[in-house]
Parts: structure tokens; sequence; C-alpha cells
């Protein structure tokens, strides 16, 4: 029986001793392949190592083949990661189409997009399973999601939240683009809602329709999600799937002070100079706006208060303990007041914010993530 032989290009002479003492390492400058032999239970330990020690930025270009079983061939660019495969791409900036005229925003967005001119996101498609993605085909399958990761707008990356992604691409079967929005305070509000439109912008030029497009998002993303489907003049989305989403950084409903001692996030103030609020829109050292406290009732960063009408099949789910809990009540009692379309509210008892997606098996959390995964899988089959 042949050992399957792994070929891995660009990587740091460094990097692959640590992972594999057998490794021969030659012509380095001129990145030539490097070949080392090893054992079936030994790939997936590389591999998963590979993963992980990727952090400084090297690109992985792994191809594995054997003839002692059913391996996967893996194209350029293209990662093994545990549970599924991952795709690095770098999404382009986007010009701007024709603004809302209602949005405020639209000063600060005509000049992110100016000073975004030859800049490339980063971004990863992932898939759940046994089934690589075909590398020369980036456009497969019929439905695809774009998840807007969470983190308060000051925090998360493409890489934390590859297990979200896993998760979300094995409940409901699809591809799942999640894309690297700049954070605050480097880049303040605006800029996020940019990153967003251009991710967005990337599914369409890789041939996806609209109605072929889920939005996902948890916590702040499911707030930068609202916001882009208002910027995007109510597109007709197959689907958006809301996580404990954030809908009113200017409330004082009662959960806030209810569940303030057993939640794991805190209140949202604009005066702490330390606070993710202030972070995202207000320039640091800068003393806090009158014009800025008003913005906090702005739809895009407040969506409770816009417009609902027109959304598409929405399923939000929330826990009780939650310190947004009653903001979350109100936004789907709107929702569903100003839509005959499917609007579906879950409410799991005892659970924290964004507890589906906790790497420990917290109660409830795993008939949340399946109840993705049914809600997808029912519309599509048309139920």
């Amino acid at each position: 029986m042949s050992e399957p032989r792994i070929e891995v290009l660009s990587i740091l002479e460094a990097e692959l001793e640590a992972l594999h003492p057998q490794a021969r390492v030659y012509q380095q400058r001129t990145k030539a392949p490097v070949f080392f032999r090893t054992t079936k239970d030994e790939v997936l330990r590389i591999l998963y190592l590979m993963t992980h020690q990727n952090d400084a930025g090297v690109q992985l270009f792994i191809k594995l083949s054997s003839s002692d079983g059913p391996w996967p061939a893996l194209n350029a660019g293209l990662q093994r990661v545990p549970q599924g495969f991952a795709s690095r791409l770098a999404i382009p900036a986007y010009p701007l189409g024709p603004l809302p005229p209602s949005c405020v925003w639209a000063a600060e967005l005509q000049e992110v997009a100016r000073i975004s001119e030859g800049r490339e996101m980063h971004a990863e498609c992932i898939i759940a399973g046994d089934v690589p993605l075909d590398s020369t085909d980036e456009r497969r399958g019929p439905k695809v999601i774009l998840h807007f990761h969470g983190g308060a707008y000051v925090t998360g990356t493409v890489e934390q939240y590859r297990p979200v992604h896993l998760l979300l691409s094995r409940y409901s079967g699809l591809r799942v683009y999640g894309f690297a929005y700049r954070l605050a305070p480097h880049s303040l509000y605006p800029t996020q809602l940019y990153d967003a439109y251009c991710a967005f912008s990337h599914l369409l030029a890789l041939g996806y329709k609209e109605h072929e497009i889920v939005f996902t998002g948890d916590s702040a993303g499911g707030n930068l999600a609202l916001a882009l489907w208002q910027f995007l003049q109510k597109p007709q989305l197959f689907a958006m799937i809301l996580v404990s989403p954030r809908v009113d950084i200017a409330s004082s409903r009662r959960s806030w002070s209810v569940n303030a001692g057993v939640d794991i996030i805190h209140g949202y103030n604009i005066h702490d100079a330390d606070g993710p609020l202030r972070k995202l829109l207000v320039p640091q050292g800068r003393p806090v706006e009158q014009r800025v406290v008003d913005l906090l009732e702005d739809p895009y960063l407040s969506p409770i208060n816009a417009d609902l009408s027109g959304l598409p099949p929405m399923l939000v789910q929330v826990a009780t303990a939650e310190v947004m809990f009653d903001d979350i009540a109100e936004f789907v009692r709107r929702a569903q007041a100003q839509n005959r379309t499917n609007i579906q509210y879950e409410v799991f008892d005892g659970g924290f914010h964004d507890f589906q997606f906790v790497p420990l098996l917290i109660p409830n959390s795993v008939e949340a993530r399946e109840n993705i995964g049914k809600f997808i899988h029912a519309l599509a089959n048309g139920s």
C-alpha cells in the first residue's frame, strides 16, 4: 500500500520544519515544491497544524494524492481544515452605485470608497464535509450564505469565525462566505458598511443572484446585515437569519438591567472612552458631539427604527438571559407587523448572547443550529 504524498508550495522553511521533522526543503528562494512522505493519520495532523499556524498570512497551497484511499485533490488556494474545506479569496473594492436618498452616511461612504480604491479585502469560502470545493468553479451551488460576523465592530476575524462558518455550512448544506471588514477604532463607521457592500457585490460578480443569497449575522454582524439590506434598498434575498442581533444602540429597555448580571456583554455607552460604541463613531481623542448622539437613533445603527417592510423570509433567534432580549423582541414585533413574509422568532430559555456558536455544548445550542438548517431547507423546498 503506497503512502500519500503531500506537496506544499510557498511555505517558509522554518514553518515546514516545525510541522514535520522529515521535511526536505530546497531552493527556498524560488519557492520550489517541497516533498515529504508520511502516513494517513499524520496527514490530518499536519493539515490541522498548517491551518492553525498560518496567522502570519503565508498562503498555503496543498495537493494531496494517494492510491490507497479516497483522498480528495486539493487545488491551489484550497485548505483542508477540520470538518471541511476553506478557500481564501481577495475581494476588490467595488464602486458605489446610486445612494439611497435617505442615507445620512452618503458623504462618508463616498470618502471610504475613494480611499479604498485598489484595496483588497480578505475573505474565505467554507464548506463543511468531505467533498472539497472546486477552486475552478467558485460559483457552484444553488444558494450561498454571506455571514456578517459579530464582535461589536471592534473585534473578530475570518479565522476566528471559521468554526461558526463551518457550523452554518454543516447545518444548511451551503457554502458560507465570511469577510474581514475593517474594525474600529482604526476604521470608523460606515467603513464596515462599505466593506459589506463589497462582499455582496463580489457574490454578484461570481454569478449569484439576489434571490440566491442568504444573509446571516450574529450580534453586531446582525446589525451590519440589516444596515446593508437597507443600503441596497431592500434586495429580494433568499432569506435572512439573525442570531442575537444588535438592533437598538440607544436602548434603555428593561432587559438591559434585569439581565446585566448574567449575560456576557455590557451596555453600550457613547460616553465611555473605552467602549466599542465610542470607538466606532468617534475619532480617538475627540469629544462626543451632539451630532453623534443624534446618530444613535439612525436606522442603519439602530435598525429597530427602520422601515422594515419588504424583508425577505427571516429567522431571528434570541435567548432569555440576553441584555438585548427586549430590544430584539420589539424589533421582531415591528418586523412582523410590517411584513406578510415568513418572519420566525425563536426564544431559547436561559441562554446568553450568541450561545449558539459557543464552542462548548450549551443547552439548546444544537437545537438552535439545527433550526437554522431546517429554516433554510424548508424555504428551499417551498414549505
